[in-house]
């Protein structure tokens, strides 16, 4: 190569003479790009990361919905947003079960590059940002927010993790012009005309048919949005290597090359091979239109992706050196002056002019000479000091309008013109920056409406629970007091069993005792009976009125049985307040009445077989099997008044039940210090959700004046 590089001598001697002309700049403009290239790279990272912090926080939202409600909220979260055009919820066979945009349900995921992803994600259970690739879907969606729009698509996938596990995919769909838009942000390039900001593949993780070089954002060329000229799409013409064109978008269908080599130009080759670029001096490099750019390469990664991509920032190298300086055309038009005058002096004197007409000359010359200097030279550039000045002054007092922008008619080619293009990008970056920051305030804002809402339902609904916590803390009070109240009787009955059945168990005694004594007296009876040998008919009557007062002694045995069977069974349902007790015990007590009364009657009835003892034999001799059945039917009763006297059930049944009642009320005492604990913390939630009301109001006063504020901004 020459001295003029790659280019032809007819091409770089005035794109030579234009940097050497500007070779004091050199520093400023690769300060310039570096500058750039670094804030359009925080733009993309810094916008990536809000979208994840986004899904994030609708993930924990989602824990709270209905499955059934998972479209509604979709929904309702895509129309809160700014850059989704859909959300959508895939199971783990790739099925799109949920979704903001209703047709897309039921849509299947199960093979290539796309299926892939889902996996990196049920794998690592970690967020993907996937793309860009080409989705049908995106088109027939529609925009959101960029004025481009085509089938270019970007997603972010957030793993749903519960118990360590990924349940599903919260899935965000974003055009991929939205990207395009972040870096080129129109009204912030400094060179206008040839500027461009693009993003390509250096090192694809998925899909490997993609590659190093292949555009993946839009380009400022690829219609005549920004360009009057030639666009892609149109087709940019070559002087020698034929028309560079594009079908339906930048992404995919350009790859950098250089038309003359078919090799990645240098810009993007030295991103790749370097990690970065930077070549701002002449002759620059061909890009894949065959002009001579410079620029700065980046490389970088987006979060939570896997792609290494790079962005290239550049400008045509014309443009970037076409600035004249103010003190070079001083510096030109001064020059000039003084050899006019130096050549006119030379000519004066050769002429041998007298002295008072070369000072008449000159002092002609020099009003020609300052007038034309200041009306041609000084007064132009006041002029659009002032103007620049106005218009500064139009935007910095515009009431907040930032769509203002100082006219392309004054970017002139000197320092006036660049100071003017640095204040349309200061601007904006400051409408970018206030967009932003309203977006945010109207985010916030809603949120903030949400949570005064929802503060206040749970407000009061901690004061309905607090209420009911309350009530069950007073009857849980009651109960214990009940069982309390349970055990004392309980205690009252246990006493008074037990008197009950010591004067039982004394009754027995004397039952005992009185039956004992019968079967003696019946032994008697049968030893006088052997020995009687007639009977009379009083005698006979006294007999049978023995036999009669022996079958009551049956009867009342048999009775007796019975009510001790009876008292076995009220002993075991004790429960009933122990009234069965009581009625045990008052019959046994008839019972042993009864038993006296009867032995009285046999007495009676002895003391007559004794003043008639004259007839008992003969009666005896016919009663005899009687009376000895009678014996018998004692010696039951006998026995069956011992087993009531050793049994001792009821105070075992007493026993038991005591024992119930205790452990009841010592349930109720936990129950009660439980109620307790649960009122205070009620009490204590209560007040911290009204202290979180007190302070979303108050936040929500600053935000409201904030967006106020804000808004009075106007950024287009």
């Amino acid at each position: 190569m020459g001295k003029f590089g790659w280019l032809s001598w007819k091409e770089g001697l005035p794109l030579w003479v234009s940097s050497m002309l500007n070779r004091g700049s050199i520093g400023e403009h690769e300060e310039l790009f570096e500058s750039i290239a670094k804030n359009r790279v925080n733009v993309l990272t810094e916008w990536a990361d809000d979208r994840w912090a986004s899904l994030k926080s609708r993930t924990e939202e989602l824990q709270y919905v209905e499955q059934s409600a998972y479209n509604d909220y979709l929904q309702h979260s895509k129309n809160r947003s700014t850059y989704f055009t859909e959300l959508f919820l895939l199971d783990r066979q790739g099925v799109v079960f949920a979704s903001s945009y209703a047709q897309h349900i039921g849509t299947a995921y199960n093979g290539g590059v796309y299926r892939q992803a889902l996996e990196e994600v049920w794998k690592t259970k970690k967020p993907l940002l996937y793309g860009p690739f080409i989705d049908s879907w995106t088109e027939e969606i529609g925009r959101r927010t960029s004025m481009f729009h085509d089938a270019v698509t970007l997603l972010f996938i957030q793993p749903m993790i519960e118990n360590g596990e990924v349940t599903m995919l919260l899935i965000a769909r974003v055009p991929n012009d939205v990207m395009g838009d972040l870096i080129q942000r129109e009204a912030g390039h400094i060179f206008s005309d040839s500027g461009d900001n693009y993003i390509f593949m250096i090192r694809p993780f998925f899909d490997r048919t993609i590659l190093p070089g292949t555009a993946l954002s839009r380009s400022r060329f690829e219609d005549a949005s920004f360009s009057f000229g030639e666009n892609l799409k149109a087709g940019v013409q070559t002087k020698e290597w034929g028309t560079v064109k594009i079908e339906c978008h930048t992404e995919f269908e350009i790859r950098f090359t250089d038309p003359a080599t078919n090799e990645l130009h240098s810009g993007v080759a030295n991103t790749i091979a370097n990690g970065g670029n930077l070549q701002v001096t002449f002759p620059g490099y061909a890009d894949y239109r065959h002009i001579p750019v410079v620029g700065k390469g980046v490389t970088f990664q987006m979060p939570h992706s896997l792609d290494v991509w790079g962005m290239m920032c550049e400008a045509d190298l014309a443009e970037v050196y076409r600035t004249r300086s103010i003190g070079l055309t001083f510096g030109y038009s001064f020059m000039t002056f003084m050899l006019t005058n130096v050549v006119l002096f030379q000519l004066m004197t050769d002429l041998n002019m007298p002295a008072i007409g070369i000072l008449l000359v000159n002092f002609l010359y020099v009003m020609l000479g300052g007038y034309f200097f200041i009306e041609r030279r000084i007064k132009p550039i006041v002029e659009q000091v002032r103007t620049m000045t106005k218009a500064v002054q139009q935007i910095a007092e515009g009431g907040g309008d930032l769509t203002r922008r100082i006219p392309e008619d004054m970017l002139t080619r000197n320092e006036i013109g660049m100071m003017g293009r640095w204040v349309n990008n200061f601007v904006d970056s400051q409408n970018h920056l206030l967009a932003k920051v309203k977006e945010t305030t109207t985010r916030v804002l809603q949120t903030n409406v949400v949570l005064h809402e929802q503060t206040s339902q749970v407000e009061g609904q901690s004061a309905h629970v607090q209420t009911e916590v309350q009530e069950m803390f007073a009857a849980m009070g009651q109960q214990l007091v009940d069982v309390r109240e349970a055990m004392s009787r309980i205690d009252t009955i246990r006493a008074t069993m037990d008197q009950l059945e010591q004067q039982s168990m004394q009754h027995l005694v004397d039952a005992q005792r009185q039956v004992a004594n019968i079967n003696d007296k019946m032994t008697t009876i049968v030893e006088e009976v052997t020995e009687a040998q007639l009977i009379t008919k009083d005698f006979s009557e006294s007999s049978r009125n023995i036999e009669g007062v022996v079958e009551s002694i049956r009867a009342i045995a048999d009775q007796t049985n019975l009510l001790a069977l009876n008292a076995s069974i009220e002993a075991a349902r004790a429960g009933e307040h122990g009234k069965g007790f009581a009625v045990v015990a008052e019959e046994i007590r008839k019972l042993a009445n009864e038993t006296k009364s009867a032995t009285t009657e046999i007495d009676d009835t002895l003391r007559q077989i004794e003043g008639n003892a004259f007839a008992v034999e003969q009666a005896i001799i016919h009663s005899a099997v009687e009376v000895e059945r009678g014996a018998s039917y004692i010696g039951e009763v006998q026995h069956v008044l011992e087993q009531m006297s050793h049994e001792g059930q009821s105070e075992q049944a007493t026993e038991q039940m005591r024992d119930i009642v205790q452990s009841i009320a010592a349930s109720s005492e936990q129950n009660v210090r439980a109620a307790t604990n649960v009122e205070q913390a009620m009490k204590e939630m209560l007040a911290i959700m009204q202290r979180v009301q007190r302070e979303t109001d108050r936040s929500g006063l600053v935000i409201r004046n904030l967006a106020q504020t804000v808004n009075k901004f106007d950024v287009g």
